[in-house]
């Protein structure tokens, strides 16, 4: 058999192993759903971390279709962004993510890069239209910025992933635009401004949150990213000084959520649920930052060490709601 015959049976082979279209689509989402939901939870949080939200919500006499309206549809768009942004790097890293031996649906071919393709055009065109049911400007315009930072972080010839600190910076400024978002409802935009303090706070422990567990999740990848081109923060200041810079951002989670409980209790708002919840949360970002001192260049532990700090992520978005 010719070395031509060869590669064409390879490429039959992996036709025949794609799923249908509707099984695609399902598969896709599936395999990202997990950072999809975490990023609608930012928005959730946007939407529930002020306080007299509630009160509005839920009224004498609420008006639900109107509710729905204002609120629904910022946490789907967030979610459907954030899912397709995630699988347009999938089509961009497919290469990549076959040397790092991680079985995602295009790099195991289980999809299609056309069945993919579909899934993010759908999934950014329902997010748009989902803002527009909201008649919100602000919302909008905070979602097309949504999308152009996920283009422009995957796009060949932007390619803000393979930017030093500006690949991280760009995850942050994403992740803190999805707690905007929230915030852009018609029940909270005005409580939101009435309370710069509290949405400084919010804004600032996710941005750091996520910074963290960004760059601590490129130390599972140096090696791909290396031959890819890419300088990740790891790669440039090596997986020690990123342990150390890891902890130093838990730190300053510590000092920052009870600077900022200080500074709203001279206003007379001040609650220590979330100083309190947040410092336990950062203490343990701490310890399992050191514990993963003891295999620091074994790609494997580190990405299970990383994978507890999901949890926390989650748990970090109920403490600024609390």
């Amino acid at each position: 058999m010719t070395f031509i015959a060869m590669i064409g049976n390879r490429v039959e082979k992996s036709r025949k192993s794609h799923c249908s279209f509707a099984r695609s689509q399902i598969v896709l989402f599936q395999s990202r759903k997990k950072f999809a939901f975490l990023y609608c939870l930012s928005t959730i949080t946007g939407l529930f971390c002020i306080p007299g939200v509630l009160d509005a919500l839920f009224s004498p006499k609420p008006e639900f279709l109107v509710i729905m309206q204002m609120t629904l549809p910022l946490p789907l768009a967030s979610l459907l962004t954030t899912a397709g942004i995630y699988i347009m790097n999938d089509l961009v890293d497919v290469n990549l993510d076959m040397t790092n031996g991680k079985k995602r649906p295009l790099s195991s071919g289980l999809v299609s890069k056309k069945q993919a393709k579909i899934f993010v055009l759908c999934t950014f065109l329902a997010a748009v239209l989902l803002i527009l049911l909201t008649f919100r400007p602000i919302s909008l315009i905070i979602v097309l910025s949504m999308l152009a930072i996920g283009i422009a972080y995957s796009a060949p010839k932007i390619a803000l992933m393979k930017r030093f600190v500006i690949k991280t910076v760009s995850i942050v400024v994403f992740y803190v635009l999805c707690a905007l978002l929230g915030l852009t409802s018609a029940y909270n935009l005005e409580l939101a401004l009435e309370n710069p303090v509290l949405v400084a706070n919010v804004l600032l422990t996710l941005a750091i949150m996520v910074f963290i567990s960004s760059t601590l999740n490129d130390m599972g990848d140096v090696g791909g990213d290396r031959d890819a081109g890419r300088r990740t923060i790891p790669m440039v200041i090596g997986n020690d000084n990123t342990i150390n810079l890891t902890m130093v951002l838990s730190a300053i989670i510590l000092v920052e959520t009870w600077a900022f409980y200080g500074a709203a209790m001279i206003f007379g708002d001040g609650n220590p649920v979330t100083p309190i919840t947040t410092s336990i949360i950062a203490l343990i970002i701490l310890m399992t930052s050191r514990n993963m001192r003891k295999k620091i260049h074994n790609p494997e532990f580190v990405r299970s060490q990383h994978k507890k700090l999901f949890p926390l992520q989650m748990a970090i978005h109920l403490s600024l709601i609390a």
